[in-house]
Parts: C-alpha cells; structure tokens; sequence
C-alpha cells in the first residue's frame, strides 16, 4: 500500500454545536449579536429557550455557513438580519408549504409557533446568503425586506 502525504495544514472546522445560554462557550449567542464569519462559519447554534434576540449575520462570505435549531420554546421572536440588506435568498417549508425568500432584508423566528427540531441553515456564494428552513407550524418564520 502507498504512503499518503500531506502537504500544510489540515482544517476540520469549528462545526460543533453551541447552546445560546451556553455561558462557557464564548461562540455562544447569549443576546443581540453581531456574528463575524470567523466565529460562525460552520458552527451550528442550539436556540435553547428563554428570549429572542437580533442576530446580525456577517455579510456574504463566499463558504460561509451555518445553522440554527430550535432546541426549546422561546418567550419572543428571533430576528436574523442579513449582512448586506436583500441578500437573503431561497425557500422554507412551514407546515409543508414552501414560502419563497427572495432578496429579504430579514428572518423572524415568530414566538409560539415554534418546535424543538424546527431548524434554519444558512450558506453564503459571496454575493448573497441562501436560506433553507423546515418548521413544524405554518407562519413559523417571517422573510420581510
């Protein structure tokens, strides 16, 4: 059997899972947050509850990606906002109906329509920040520009 060689550093990516009350983890999103590429790219969050907040995602970064999974019921609205204004694009699927998400300004994770599992995945070309989401409830996620 031939040898294998590898050449420079081998990357694996930062993609575990954090909890957003999560007070150890320093990638955790414990309130309104402006995320970086840097720190986001490949991670995959765990909404566990309590309140909603604004997360600024970073602007188009060709690679980019991440996703976030309800983990439990929340007492209000998430709120992502895109890092350029219309670069949201893509579909969600709410209670089996597909809801386009064309050159969206923002997502909102609606309070009380929520399920555990219901998830949000996010990836970037560089030029805009495509969306696919599968939420249990119908008018579980609002696009808006």
């Amino acid at each position: 059997m031939g040898a294998t060689h590898f050449s420079g550093p081998i990357a694996l990516g930062t993609g575990y899972m954090s909890l957003s009350s999560d007070a150890s983890d320093p990638f955790s999103i414990k309130g309104a947050r402006t995320l970086s590429a840097d720190e986001s790219n490949g991670r995959h969050y765990i909404l566990d509850g309590g309140t909603g907040y604004g997360i600024t995602l970073p602007v188009p970064t060709k690679g980019w990606r991440c996703k976030f999974t309800i983990g439990a019921a929340f007492s209000t609205d998430f709120v992502f906002t895109a890092g350029t204004a219309a670069t949201f694009e893509g579909c969600v699927i709410e209670a089996g109906a597909v809801q386009d998400v064309a050159s969206m300004d923002t997502l909102t994770l609606e309070d009380g329509t929520e399920n555990v599992g219901d998830f949000l995945e996010l990836w970037s070309d560089g030029t805009n920040t495509f969306v696919f989401g599968n939420f249990l409830t119908a008018a579980s996620i609002t696009p808006a520009t």
